[in-house]
């Protein structure tokens, strides 16, 4: 099993292998342009000083996809993730050639460069998962409740971090300190869950860092407060301050001035597919083009959603409140197809230009659904320290099927570490999100978890 968390030198030399071929692939395609067109001096001083704008693309896209950081084994993931950097960066690249009016690249250098690019990366890729993945043996643990390691087994074999549920181990959380080296000697690996008590958490992590063994841990909702904390001193005693989970004022006006702009740019390639999709809603069942529904905001207000309507009229008549499930049977033919591909969700863009939501945050909740939550969790009302959001964390990192309670550590998350920047990487990575038929949808993996998770906090119930 590869390390999760890949060293910094082996992500920069991922990087810069990839620059090469970047830069490697234009010269071929200006040799290839050469045997049928006449190049001419100012087509390479084109690219000469476009080169600066189209390595800074590259290597952001590269960043924001994760394709630095090579742990996943899964070919497809990493194919897909490919198509949409190149497809990026070739739509920035010609839009920088305008831009900057260097009108002498050719556009045939700039599609072939391309092509060139999503070969040679991805070969170059596979190449190095092959030679990388056979450093690691599957000797991993998990010290933790049985659920919990149910579903670290399920998540690490989905993830293609191990190759069979037997990679992971699991050890009872009851073992003495003396018995702490002798139990885990032959792993090289140790997750701790979040309900291991402070003090054996220690013990491990100490354990661990004295013998040069990879470590991991589960955080629980007081180990995402003290996240990203101010140390300081008061006399000679070190003091740590845990500040409040909210956004300052002025992250507040940068925030909004954001979502403002992109929301207005996002609404104009976007209106074509809003107008199909009011189309096909009508003729599907002559009902409703919109579906509105009060849900709950920054510091618990109200206001009301706007989505298109992928549910049958009334499909809350004789149910009551329901959470939708990946397997619904209220939900129509189209508005299954808009519930992958995220369409159902882009009348919202209205709603962050009134004020009520932004374009990133944890998902607005229907009070009845909210109550339920804060009544099982202390820290779920915490999420409406800031808007509600069309996209999130917990919407980029989880699946559709992703429980409550883990989606809450997701989004208590986001809130501790915002930034423009990390707001700008979700949004991109929302694009993998739609193409993504499992995160869309959830998985029978996610299934068999959560029948495992019943017994526990919200395992019954999933956000839609």
């Amino acid at each position: 099993m590869s390390n999760i968390f890949p060293e910094k030198t082996s992500r920069f030399s991922v990087i810069l292998v990839d620059i090469l071929i970047i830069l490697f692939s234009y010269m071929i395609s200006f040799v290839i342009a050469s045997n049928y067109r006449v190049i001419q001096e100012r087509n390479i001083e084109a690219f000469i000083s476009l080169v600066p704008w189209v390595l800074l693309i590259g290597v952001f896209l590269l960043y924001a996809f994760e394709l630095d950081r090579l742990v996943m084994r899964d070919h497809y993931d990493i194919a897909r993730k490919l198509i949409v950097t190149v497809l990026f960066m070739f739509i920035f690249t010609t839009a920088a050639s305008f831009l900057f009016r260097e009108f002498a690249l050719p556009r045939s250098v700039i599609l072939m460069s391309h092509f060139f690019s999503f070969v040679l990366m991805f070969g170059w890729k596979m190449l190095y998962l092959k030679i990388t993945s056979q450093k690691f043996k599957d000797r991993a643990v998990f010290i933790g409740d049985e659920d919990e390691y149910d579903l670290m087994t399920e998540n690490l074999v989905a993830s293609n971090l191990t190759t069979s549920k037997k990679g992971l181990s699991r050890l009872h959380n009851h073992f003495s300190i003396k018995e702490t080296e002798r139990l885990l000697m032959p792993y090289n690996y140790i997750f701790i869950g979040s309900n291991v008590d402070e003090k054996r958490k220690n013990e491990i992590l100490y354990y661990a860092m004295k013998h040069h063994k990879l470590s991991y841990l589960v955080p629980n909702m007081n180990d995402l407060f003290v996240m990203k904390t101010s140390v300081t001193t008061l006399g000679d005693s070190m003091v740590i301050q845990v500040k409040p989970f909210n956004l300052t004022k002025g992250q507040e006006m940068i925030k909004r001035l954001v979502d403002v702009v992109f929301a207005v740019i996002m609404l104009i390639p976007t209106l074509p597919v809003m107008v199909m999709a009011a189309l096909f809603i009508k003729l599907e069942d002559r009902g409703p083009i919109f579906f509105k529904q009060e849900r709950v905001g920054k510091d618990q207000k109200s206001f009301h959603v706007l989505k298109f309507r992928s549910m049958i009229v009334d499909a809350e008549a004789k149910t009551g409140p329901v959470l939708a499930t990946s397997k619904d049977n209220r939900i129509t033919k189209v508005g299954a197809f808009m519930r992958k591909t995220r369409i159902d969700e882009l009348p919202q863009l209205l709603n962050v230009l009134k004020g009520d939501m932004s374009l990133v945050g944890p998902r607005p909740e229907r009070e009845f659904f909210t109550r339920q939550f804060t009544d099982q969790n202390k820290w779920f009302h915490y999420r409406s320290s800031v808007k509600p959001g069309i996209t999130g964390y917990a919407q980029v990192l989880g699946n559709y099927t992703t429980t409550p309670e883990r989606k809450l550590k997701f989004d208590l998350y986001y809130i501790r570490h915002y930034s423009i920047w990390l707001d700008i990487m979700l949004l991109v990575k929302t694009v993998i999100v739609v193409l993504n038929k499992t995160q869309a949808e959830g998985s029978t993996t996610e299934d068999k978890i959560d029948e495992k998770l019943n017994k526990s906090k919200f395992g019954f119930m999933k956000i839609r």
